[in-house]
């Protein structure tokens, strides 16, 4: 019998025994985890290097969550950068003379609807500033659908502040930024970069599943868009995803091709057993929405991708 719950975000959560067992496991190892984090939050300094990159990997307690993301993703320096009332006139700017404006209201209410604080009018309000201000601050980029999901899960993570959810987006996507260029560009063309050369991965790491995924004509793009797009932020379990944000926001977009590729392998033979691509995506969603065991993903997503570079690495797979 499933148990109901809400995690720690909001998110309403329907988890078999097994899955209950998982996620409690999981949480009694992030209490024993948030002692060595206090002493860091309370010193207002960041482990060293080759430690921090551990500790962001084992996890990072929602209660330090914000204060680590904004340091290691640079948004605590953009902020100092920049003029102290910066947000709020990107605010009112936006809420002037935005050209996404029409298309954000619209993705409001459609942006976790289930999520009792993003769909209330205070996180409609606080969604709708971020997306607007993000929009005059980089209007080559503006605004593209699957930003307010990224938004959204800024929000939660970072106390419901949308300041502080504001910089660590520009810190994401900005030039210079966390992604790769192009990600949100009008025509996507950074994310079909990213889906070929995820494609150009499974061909080398798990090539019987390539060549299944070739057979049954599944395109990559058609399983993995929205994982990059959202950062797995409407796929992944909540907790699990801000899991996935901790090591990203650190090292960078590969964390992304390791969770994909660990996504895939783990479920590899089950995907091998499905004929045609609706089986195909059926199993992949079933099998990312039931990922509560946070741990367990993470570990499975760590082995080295032998120094691939997504930019200068030519894609070696067959054509299709």
């Amino acid at each position: 019998m499933a148990s109901q719950a809400l995690d720690v975000y909001g998110f309403e959560l329907n988890l078999s025994p097994e899955e209950a067992q998982a996620r409690r496991a999981c949480e009694s190892k992030q209490q024993k985890r948030a002692a060595k984090w206090d002493s860091y939050f309370k010193s207002g300094k960041l482990p060293a290097a080759p430690k921090l990159k551990k500790y962001c990997r084992e996890g990072i307690p929602p209660q330090y969550r914000g204060w680590v993301w904004e340091q290691v993703s640079g948004a605590a320096r953009l902020m100092h950068e920049h003029m102290n009332n910066y947000y709020e006139a990107m605010v009112h700017q936006g809420e002037a003379s935005s050209p996404s404006a029409r298309q954000v209201e619209l993705d409001l209410p459609r942006t976790f609807p289930a999520n009792a604080w993003v769909s209330s009018a205070e996180g409609q309000s606080a969604l709708r500033h971020v997306l607007l201000a993000f929009s005059v601050h980089k209007p080559d980029v503006g605004y593209c659908q699957s930003m307010n999901y990224v938004a959204a899960m800024l929000l939660l993570c970072l106390d419901l502040s949308e300041e502080r959810a504001f910089w660590v987006m520009v810190a994401l996507i900005d030039d210079n930024g966390i992604l790769y260029h192009d990600m949100y560009a009008s025509d996507l063309v950074g994310t079909h970069v990213e889906m070929r050369s995820l494609e150009e991965l499974t061909y080398k790491k798990l090539p019987k599943l390539y060549k299944h995924l070739q057979t049954t004509q599944c395109e990559m793009s058609i399983i993995a868009t929205d994982w990059f797009l959202c950062l797995f932020a409407t796929t992944l379990p909540s907790e699990t995803a801000a899991r996935v944000w901790d090591a990203l926001l650190n090292e960078g977009p590969k964390v992304l091709f390791r969770v994909a590729l660990a996504v895939l392998k783990t479920n590899e033979s089950t995907l091998l057993q499905q004929d045609n691509v609706g089986l195909l995506l059926r199993e992949v969603r079933q099998a990312v929405t039931h990922l509560h065991d946070r741990d367990k993903l993470m570990k499975a997503s760590l082995p080295a991708l032998s120094n691939f570079n997504v930019w200068k690495n030519m894609c070696s797979c067959p054509a299709r």
